[in-house]
């Protein structure tokens, strides 16, 4: 039933539902003249006698079930006010778009934000899971900036103490040396920036890196000190083109090495090249002592433990007199892990205020449309509070437009992000939506729209009705 019909339906039911009126006892009864005025004065021209007994009997039918079900008549008049909400929309597309915009737009931009940073935390968890959580890392202190005297040693990891804690801590899965240096990779016309690796044939098998062509690095190879490499994957695509490496020659700073391997997809190596650790120390970079130490610890979850009875082995082996300026720093990728989840966490806390700016933004937004639409709906408000709709019915009917906006709006946003993460996802950006991160952010978006509404709302339902009816 529409609003005029239902209007048509109170104005001929008149005698029947207030026969006071005839009786000239409006004001003894208390009856809302002002509203019995303003009906008059604006449906009954309208009104059709012939049909007064089919739209009074209708009204008996209503107001009898209503009497009876009061949740029957609390359905009809949600039913209502959803279908009013739809034809409104339909009736003013470019002011309803306009409130859908800036719905959309929150919504999309606090998923995509989160997504982003959702992916940003499990890219770096999942390269420090790759590196393994059961690993300590043992390097010189020159390397993280030391200046004084003690720090500044460089000749602590030597093949020395290699071999102590090989022979001496039986839990140790691996000790593996390493002697790394930044490098310019040549081949033909093109070069590559590369991480220079010289390590020991433990290597490949302690840190899970498998060869797809080739060979790895040998102990004949350790022995004769050799120029052979294994390189990594953008090693192939970038200076081969996708071809064969294995058989050619690879230009490393002034020497000249043979390619006798290709290691499988790895990305914390992908743009390494190995060498074997004997020719890095003797025949290039002219040292016996090692940049770090790898150690590869059998139970992950003791490594808290075993990095301090390593720690106390080393100040024991090296005679270290001063325990609170070691000469060497340990580095825990489990406490690394840790520590980057919180960062990571605290960025995408970040992300959250930022998305969280859209959404008040967005929200005023929609307020100043809805505003506006008040104005331009007054007389439509002034007909309804005319048939008894009181305030309440009126902050229903703006609330149930809300909704039914922010609803519409919201499934077009998430829509929008998943197509968004998409396209980053093409460009090799990571961005993770959540399920949780979907439903905080939209039933948040729906919560705080719903909220900018209620000042519309409230001053559609403050108007009264003759002064709605004379607006122009």
């Amino acid at each position: 039933m529409t609003l005029s019909q239902y209007s048509q339906l109170v104005i001929l039911n008149y005698p029947t539902c207030h026969p006071e009126l005839d009786s000239g006892s409006v004001e003894e009864k208390n009856v809302d003249f002002e509203k019995d005025i303003v009906l008059k004065k604006y449906f009954v021209a309208h009104t059709d006698s012939e049909g007064t007994s089919e739209w009074q009997t209708l009204l008996a039918l209503v107001t009898f079930h209503s009497s009876l079900f009061p949740i029957f008549s609390s359905m009809i008049s949600l039913i209502e006010n959803i279908q009013n909400s739809f034809e409104s929309i339909r009736a003013n597309k470019l002011r309803s778009s306009l409130s859908m915009l800036g719905i959309i737009i929150g919504v999309s931009s606090v998923i995509i934000l989160t997504a982003i940073g959702n992916g940003a935390q499990q890219t770096i968890v999942s390269k420090i899971e790759e590196m393994g959580t059961n690993i300590l890392t043992i390097s010189p202190w020159w390397r993280f900036g030391r200046t004084n005297t003690k720090a500044t040693k460089t000749d602590i990891l030597t093949s020395k103490v290699v071999k102590s804690l090989r022979q001496n801590i039986s839990w140790l899965d691996a000790v593996l040396p390493v002697i790394t240096w930044n490098g310019k990779a040549i081949y033909g016309a093109n070069n590559l920036s590369v991480s220079v690796n010289g390590i020991d044939t433990q290597f490949f098998a302690g840190k899970n890196i498998t060869v797809e062509n080739g060979m790895w690095i040998t102990q004949t190879a350790l022995d004769s000190l050799s120029k052979v490499a294994v390189v990594g994957q953008d090693i192939v695509t970038e200076l081969y083109a996708w071809e064969n490496p294995v058989g050619t020659k690879l230009k490393i700073g002034n020497n000249v090495f043979e390619v006798v391997g290709v290691i499988e997809t790895n990305s914390t190596y992908d743009s390494a090249i190995f060498i074997p650790i004997t020719t890095a120390s003797v025949r290039i970079y002219w040292q016996k002592y090692y940049s770090q130490m790898i150690i590869l610890v059998s139970d992950a979850d003791q490594v808290d433990a075993k990095e301090e009875e390593i720690n106390a082995y080393l100040i024991k082996f090296l005679k270290v007199t001063d325990t609170t300026n070691l000469p060497y720093n340990i580095r825990n990728n489990s406490e690394m892990l840790e520590n980057m989840s919180s960062i990571t966490q605290t960025l995408t806390l970040l992300l959250w205020w930022i998305a969280g700016i859209s959404l008040l933004v967005g929200g005023i937004w929609v307020m100043n449309i809805m505003l506006v639409s008040v104005t331009e709906r007054t007389k439509e408000i002034g007909i309804r509070k005319a048939i008894w709709a009181g305030k309440s019915d009126i902050m229903v009917q703006f609330l149930t437009e809300a909704t039914t906006l922010s609803i519409l709006g919201g499934a077009i946003g998430i829509a929008l992000s998943y197509w968004v993460v998409y396209l980053l996802g093409r460009f090799s950006i990571s961005a993770i939506i959540t399920t949780q991160a979907l439903l905080v952010s939209f039933l948040f978006s729906l919560g705080i729209w719903i909220i900018f509404w209620l000042l519309p709302a409230y001053k559609a339902a403050k108007l009264r009705p003759i002064d709605a009816l004379r607006f122009e």
